[in-house]
């Protein structure tokens, strides 16, 4: 890393004007592609036009049309009953196999179906809508869609735009810098939130609090078990599909994470009984806390890392259609989850399991640096003169860091658990809870790390592509407990697999060796280049995961209300939602939500690039030469994802 002398100060008026002209380049690009968007052949034209339906897919997959044409419905079904629901048109048809003629409503009118052998509506509405089955139809049934692109399809061309224009925007940005030495990212604001909230402070330097998270995650829990083994095997009735994969995965990667790094480790059931193993204690500490290691081993230093939580996430995820369908399934990986952190902490000292076994938490640990908030010593100082390091080896107050980290050294989220134990054994109150800006930890330190991002952004494509995309073949695929194509499956297991850990690094590192010839600076290494800038799929994978977990809490809202009344699938309506009908919520403007969401990953992942850049580069051009390929890979990835939810 270079020494560099300070750099001058620049006028605000001229920082306003390259704001306002970013914005203006972005805006420009968007309204290009506007005008350059496919018009198709004009409207007015009259389509007939018969979908067949089986599990789990339509035949067409795909309809394009134009704005103003009439289309007229022929359905049919192959196997099932089936349910065709147009986003955007409200139409609703239910396709029995073996008949010519089906029930069609239209659900902001009536609830009444009525037998029609034919349904017609004009498509006014330009963008991309999908029809999905309505009827539970098997497994796979919530992802079981068709894809209705009605052109103009301005979203998408508006959106590609939009990408080009922030990459054109960060080249003037960089272009009308007046320094020529590039500055590393100085140090943000930080809000200390117990300082400014008493009540925060309170309740962290409670002995329960930590308890009264876990308590109703474990109640929760079991609750999930139950349903799991001996409730309905159809997963959209089911509470432990609804609410744990759609419910909570939405919860977790749009809120808890970002707005909470890892608070979630701190509410997780998952510890509980090897915590009280270890401890002896649920809520007070023991006076001998110092020594209640006594006994337990160290984790093995070689396998102290997250390349074990990396290959178990991937092998979870390349099950994912059965996971997330199959109710016991999803019961007899989560007690085994359970089981096996309890039996690590049986001989391993402290969150053993969470740091280097436990496959979500490999994930919380990257997407925690993107958290807008922190634990951290308000005087690192302060810190490195105490004696007792009580937040690292408990007191009587506490029982230290159950990561086996030194609080007071913190400098990234990726350890850090959230249960602020440290916050109650530091004696001079010198640890404490900040917020930050979005995006603060920028060091990626270690290849098991950088893999991790390349695994996030490979499954968020492949997830993508297999539940939220219209091609039957490829859910067939990946549904192996009900299809048993096992030829299909080992192809799409290798994709998965390859894809991860073989092409996207692959991709990462051409771009590094590329950035590194064009930074022309010999005394940087392409590995330096290949870990630093693989921080850029941090922003990147988050928003796009948060976009990709849109589609799921929007069109199965009404399962998890009726979940939430009838838990087992027994026929109880306990809220009085059971028999509520599926109706998606604004299905039709996902797309508006999924867009920004993409473009503001991109816009993040460029500015914490440069800022990388700027530590190790003295000239800016050299600089901007290193980060252009990786930013360049940036906006393909996501113009992929652009084509996929909007294309």
């Amino acid at each position: 890393m270079q020494s560099r002398s300070s750099a001058p100060a620049k006028p605000k008026a001229w920082n306003w004007f390259r704001c306002v002209t970013f914005i203006s380049v972005v805006f420009c690009c968007s309204l290009a592609g506007w005008f350059i968007a496919p018009t198709g052949d004009g409207g007015g034209a009259v389509r007939e036009i018969e979908i067949i339906s089986q599990q789990y897919g339509f035949v067409p997959h795909r309809l394009v049309v134009n704005q103003g044409d009439e289309l007229r419905l022929h359905f049919a079904s192959q196997d099932v009953v089936h349910g065709i629901f147009f986003e955007g048109y409200d139409t609703e048809a239910i396709v029995f196999p073996g008949k010519l003629d089906f029930q069609v409503r239209h659900p902001s009118v009536s609830d009444q179906y009525e037998y029609q052998t034919e349904v017609s509506f004009v498509v006014d509405q330009w963008g991309k809508f999908r029809y999905r089955c309505s009827v539970t139809c098997g497994a796979l049934h919530p992802f079981m869609q068709g894809e209705l692109v009605v052109l103009p399809n301005y979203p998408f061309w508006v959106g590609s735009g939009g990408l080009i224009g922030i990459l054109l925007g960060a080249l003037f940005w960089v272009w009308t810098d007046r320094r020529r030495e590039v500055s590393p990212a100085r140090p943000a604001w930080r809000l200390d939130l117990l300082h400014r909230f008493p009540v925060l402070n309170w309740l962290a330097r409670r002995r329960w609090i930590q308890f009264a998270l876990m308590a109703p995650g474990f109640a929760f829990f079991l609750l999930f078990l139950a349903a799991g083994f001996w409730g309905s095997p159809i997963g959209s009735r089911n509470i432990i599909i609804t609410f744990v994969w759609i419910l909570w995965w939405f919860l977790l990667i749009t809120l808890l994470l970002p707005f909470g790094s890892r608070i979630w480790c701190a509410a997780c059931p998952f510890p509980l009984f090897g915590d009280w193993y270890q401890r002896r204690r649920l809520l007070g500490v023991r006076k001998d806390v110092g020594r209640i290691w006594k006994g337990f081993k160290h984790w093995p230093k070689r396998f102290s890392n997250i390349w074990m939580q990396n290959l178990l996430f991937l092998s979870m995820c390349t099950f994912s259609a059965l996971l997330v369908t199959r109710p016991v399934v999803s019961a007899f990986v989560l007690s085994l989850i359970v089981v096996a952190a309890t039996v690590v902490a049986l001989r391993f000292r402290y969150r053993s399991f969470c740091n280097y076994v436990c496959p979500v938490s490999g994930f919380l640990s990257l997407y925690s640096m993107a958290s807008v908030v922190e634990v951290r010593p308000r005087d690192p100082v302060r810190c490195d003169s105490c004696r007792s390091k009580a937040c690292r080896v408990g007191s009587e107050k506490g029982w230290g860091c159950p990561w086996a980290q030194t609080p007071g050294r913190l400098e990234r989220n990726n350890y850090c658990g959230m249960c602020l134990e440290c916050i109650k054994t530091c004696a001079g109150e010198n640890m404490t809870v900040r917020a930050r800006p979005f995006c603060s930890d920028v060091h990626i330190e270690r290849f098991d790390e950088a893999w991790k991002a390349f695994i996030m952004i490979s499954l968020a494509l492949v997830y993508s592509v297999t539940l939220l995309g219209p091609w039957a073949t490829v859910k067939s695929w990946a549904n192996i407990s009900e299809v048993g194509d096992w030829q299909g499956f080992s192809l799409y297991a290798l994709i998965v697999w390859l894809g991860a850990l073989a092409v996207i690094p692959a991709i990462w590192a051409l771009s590094a060796w590329v950035g590194r010839a064009l930074g022309r600076e010999p005394s940087i290494s392409v590995k330096t280049l290949f870990l630093r800038y693989s921080y850029l799929l941090v922003p990147l994978g988050l928003c796009a995961w948060v976009a990709f977990s849109f589609p799921l809490i929007l069109v199965n809202f009404t399962h998890i209300l009726a979940t939430a009344s009838d838990p087992m699938g027994w026929g109880w309506d306990l809220l009085g939602t059971a028999g509520i009908s599926w109706s998606p919520l604004w299905p039709e403007y996902m797309v508006y939500i999924q867009i920004p969401i993409l473009l503001l990953g991109l816009l993040f992942a460029l500015k914490r690039g440069y800022g990388l850049a700027g530590e190790l580069y003295r000239d800016r051009w050299k600089a901007l030469g290193s980060l252009i390929p990786v930013s360049s890979s940036c906006v393909v990835i996501l113009l992929v994802f652009l084509a996929l939810f909007a294309g």
